[in-house]
């Protein structure tokens, strides 16, 4: 009994010196994905707080300069590393983090629109290497799942303007209820050296504008 109880208090130990840790570096990396999204935005807005939502989720309020968007931030999902178990499941899931642009429009959508954006890899057989090197690759044109019957043609016009020059975004949400315009994208692409780094709000600007005007 005497064991039990100290092989309990070990793990409760360790378990909270794992999470004191884990919460200390997630503060840490959270200042710093802040610098990161601030310098992408070039000049265009700042960060003006962090406001945690979760031990590894945090949202960052933005100020912009431009018109187009209100009421806009920026959501991340970190690795959720403050329990071994989570950070193991995650790691063995190979979920990635993640950063949600969020923000209103001037006027809501009258419809929702919901883009996903997948790539799949797959080998004809196992001695095929993994690596990309003499691999052909196709690309297909978007694939449409939708719940209504018949297409209106603002709706269409949407999907044409969306289905280029946003191939970096995983996910690109529409909808009536704030927030009415909602990007995600991995967070490494806002990391320092990141190739799509520089335009990746003006991209952000495009889709919104090119679709609104379609729209409304």
């Amino acid at each position: 009994m005497f064991l039990v109880a100290a092989y309990f208090l070990i793990a409760a130990t360790l378990c909270s010196l794992w999470y004191w840790v884990s919460v200390r570096r997630n503060r840490r990396r959270a200042k710093e994905v802040a610098r990161w999204v601030e310098s992408a935005l070039y000049g265009q807005g700042q960060v003006v707080g962090i406001r945690w939502l979760t031990p590894s989720r945090f949202r960052l309020p933005l100020r912009l300069t431009c018109g187009l968007f209100h009421r806009a931030s920026v959501v991340v999902q970190m690795t959720p590393c403050e329990m071994p178990f989570r950070w193991a499941l995650s790691k063995f899931r190979g979920h990635q983090e993640v950063l949600s642009f969020e923000a209103d429009l001037d006027l809501p959508p009258n419809f929702s629109l919901d883009v996903q954006n997948f790539r799949w890899f797959a080998r004809s057989s196992r001695r095929t290497p993994r690596n990309r090197n003499g691999w052909t690759f196709e690309q297909t044109g978007p694939l449409v799942m939708s719940t209504r019957s018949d297409w209106q043609k603002e709706i269409t016009s949407a999907m044409t303007s969306l289905a280029h020059g946003s191939h970096e975004f995983s996910n690109i949400i529409f909808q009536r209820r704030s927030p009415h315009f909602a990007v995600t994208l991995p967070l490494e692409s806002v990391a320092p050296g990141a190739p799509d780094r520089a335009c990746l709000f003006e991209s952000m600007r495009e889709v919104a504008s090119s679709a609104s005007a379609s729209l409304f």
